[in-house]
This record gives C-alpha cells, sequence and structure tokens, in this order.
C-alpha cells in the first residue's frame, strides 16, 4: 500500500490581513490555537461558501466532517476526538513554532468541505525554504469545492509569505501526511491516513506535483521468517549484541535517554524538524507510554550496555479503534482491555539505529525478533 503526497508552487503575492478577536472571547477560547489570529476571508464560488473557524461550534463542525464524507466506507478510523482537539490546544508545544488557520466550506448551511493551512516555521527555517503546508484536508466529491479550500490555503500561506505549498501534511508528518494511492479496499493501519481515490485526481486537477511516495510494506505471519532474517540474528549475537525490552515500570528513565537518540537517529529523514525532548514527549503518546507500551514489542539492542537500535511495535490497533468512532472513555477503555488479544495485524511503527551501527544486520535482527513474537501470539 502507498500514499501520496502532493506539492504546488505558490506565485501570487497578498498582503495581509487579519482580524483580532475581542479580549473577552480570547480569554474564553486561547487555550485554541485557532483563535489566535483570524484571516479575513469569505470565498463564495457559486453556492459554496468558504469562511475560518472562529468558535468553538465551527471547531467541532471542522472535527465531524469526515464521519459524513466516510459515513459508508467500511475501512476509513476516526481519530479521537480529545486528542484531535488536544493537537489545536495552544499548550500543545508544536504551536511555540507554527501557526495555523482553519476553513470549512459550507453548501446551504450545510458542511462540505474543511481544510487547515499551516506554517512551520522550524521546518521553514531547517530546509532554508518558505514552504507552508495544507493539511486535514477532506471534501465531498465536488471539485469546485476542493478548489475553493486550496485556494484558501494557499491565499492565506500567500499572506504570510510562503512561497510553496505542500500537503497534506496534518501539521507534522507523524500526525498524518499523503493522499493514498492504492489500497481503498483495506483498512488504514495505525499511525496511518485514508483518503478516497477522487482526492488524487483535485490535487492534479489543481496542478499539483508529486514530492515523493510513502510506502507501507505488509508480510504473511503465517509463513516462516526469511532465512536472511535468522541468519542475521546470529550474526548479531555472535557479535555481542543484546536485545533487552523497554523497562514499563522505569518509563521515565527509559526516555531521557530514548528522546536523544530518537531525535538522532531520526534527524536526516525526509521531513523531520529537530524539535525539543518537551515536543517529543507530546507525540505518539509517551506520556502515557507506561500504560499501553507492550515490552515485548518494544526492543532495545545494546552493546556494551549502551543502547544503539530500538524498534517500537506494536499490534494494530486500528483494528479495535475504529469500533470505537472516535470515543475515549471508561466504556472503550474496558472494551480495549477485554479485546486486545483478538487482534490479528501487527504494526511497526518506528525503529532507529545509530549511525554507528547501521549497515551490520542490527536492523534485521529486530525485526527478526518481532515477527517471531508476533507470530507467537
Amino acid at each position: 500500500m502507498s500514499s501520496q503526497r502532493n506539492a504546488t508552487t505558490v506565485t501570487r503575492n497578498n498582503s495581509d490581513s487579519f482580524h483580532h478577536t475581542s479580549d473577552q472571547e480570547f480569554k474564553v477560547h486561547n487555550k485554541y490555537i485557532f483563535k489566535i489570529n483570524q484571516f479575513k476571508k469569505t470565498m463564495i464560488s457559486n453556492d459554496i461558501h468558504v469562511k475560518t473557524v472562529s468558535n468553538f461550534k465551527e471547531f467541532t463542525k471542522f472535527y465531524k466532517l469526515p464521519f459524513y464524507i466516510y459515513r459508508d466506507n467500511p475501512y476509513w478510523v476516526s481519530p479521537f476526538w480529545i486528542e484531535f482537539k488536544g493537537f489545536f490546544k495552544n499548550k500543545n508545544p508544536f504551536w511555540s513554532h507554527s501557526e495555523v488557520q482553519l476553513f470549512l466550506a459550507t453548501r446551504k448551511n450545510n458542511t462540505i468541505g474543511r481544510i487547515a493551512a499551516i506554517i512551520d516555521y522550524a521546518y521553514c527555517e531547517k530546509i532554508g525554504n518558505n514552504i507552508g503546508f495544507f493539511g486535514f484536508f477532506e471534501c465531498i466529491d465536488d471539485y469546485t469545492c476542493a478548489e475553493a479550500l486550496f485556494n484558501s490555503a494557499q491565499d492565506w500561506l500567500q499572506s504570510k509569505n510562503m512561497t510553496m505549498m505542500r500537503g497534506p501534511i496534518d501539521g507534522r508528518i507523524d500526525n498524518g501526511c499523503g493522499f493514498l494511492l492504492s489500497g481503498y479496499d483495506s483498512r488504514s493501519s495505525f499511525m496511518s491516513s485514508y483518503s478516497p481515490p477522487y482526492y488524487i485526481s483535485f490535487a492534479e486537477k489543481y496542478e499539483m506535483h508529486k514530492a515523493r511516495d510513502q510506502l507501507l510494506y505488509h508480510i504473511d505471519l503465517t509463513k516462516p521468517i526469511p532465512q536472511k532474517l535468522t541468519d542475521k540474528a546470529k550474526q548479531c549475537t555472535t557479535n555481542g549484541i543484546k536485545i533487552r525490552r523497554f523497562n514499563r515500570m522505569r518509563t521515565q528513565k527509559e526516555l531521557k535517554w530514548w528522546i536523544d537518540f530518537f531525535l538522532e537517529t531520526f534527524s536526516d529523514h525526509w521531513g523531520f524538524v529537530p524539535v525539543s525532548p518537551e515536543e517529543v514527549q507530546s507525540r505518539f503518546g509517551i506520556k502515557q507510554l507506561r500504560w499501553f507500551v507492550d515490552s515485548s514489542l518494544f526492543l532495545i539492542a545494546e552493546k556494551n550496555d549502551v543502547p544503539i537500535a530500538y524498534i517500537w511495535s506494536t499490534p494494530d490497533y486500528n483494528q479495535l479503534f475504529q469500533k470505537m468512532r472516535g470515543h475515549l472513555g471508561p466504556y472503550q477503555f474496558l472494551q480495549f482491555y477485554l479485546m486486545k488479544r483478538t487482534i490479528k495485524t501487527g504494526k511497526m511503527t518506528l525503529i532507529g539505529i545509530n549511525k554507528e551501527y547501521r549497515d551490520q544486520g542490527i536492523g534485521s535482527y529486530l525485526n527478526y525478533l518481532t515477527l517471531r513474537e508476533m507470530q507467537r501470539r
């Protein structure tokens, strides 16, 4: 299964035009980042209106739209409301170096599309170019609506001196990025995005150009583990590589080395932005790591008692999350713990290897142990 992201160069220059909320409004809603600045933009295309999200009620409509778009789709997995709104809170460290403007498209007072225009200034600084993102894009099968949304995001990014628009990227690449290019007939896996086929045609008609392909590989666990992985595992054992599990009872101590290790090993990856350890802790549910991490699938390779690589895998929780429909309460927690052993697929989420120890078969060793554990289950 692969997903495609698209980019288009922005050429028009618009002047800044913002509307500031009153002090009273700001005090009530300032915990959400989308309330801070309001871009003066009301766009009318035929019977379609595009407006900025300016209050919590409109933000709720922004969240709920995909439930309508995918109402008959058995493969889409809804995001959790608590996580979705949490991302847009001011206390999220991501907004210390980023800003956003949310747009809703309506027809006859019905919400039919949404888009976010996002600028990550840390990303722009790293790559030396003013590239803004569009993300959180959802739309009915109507190109006029999609075009109006793309135009709105593009105009806002231009007003902030961005010279290119790229997307879909939901703020960060680990949050969700890319339009699905194939694999429409299978459920999206944990921490993967899903979109209908017509989004690709929308992007192409808008004269966007593909930036890169992203691939999701799969392996049949009912078959024997490839001999190559088995051989690499034996080789690493001979070379003194030891494997241990992540220690859930010492989570904070583990995170002290792991976060720095994560930032180092991913520093040369596409789309990576160097951020503070505090921001890393706000991602991937790391604050709650102790309670849901599966130690048998979070493995650490060590040489002379020093961590040199890790692999973090999970059961594919989307098999259960899909049934929760965005809700996360006591009933859903009970449902999760009672049914988590029924999950039949796994997901390799992250793997990192110290640059000094790459190309020595350590990744294959970690993969071998992970596949063997998944087979055992």
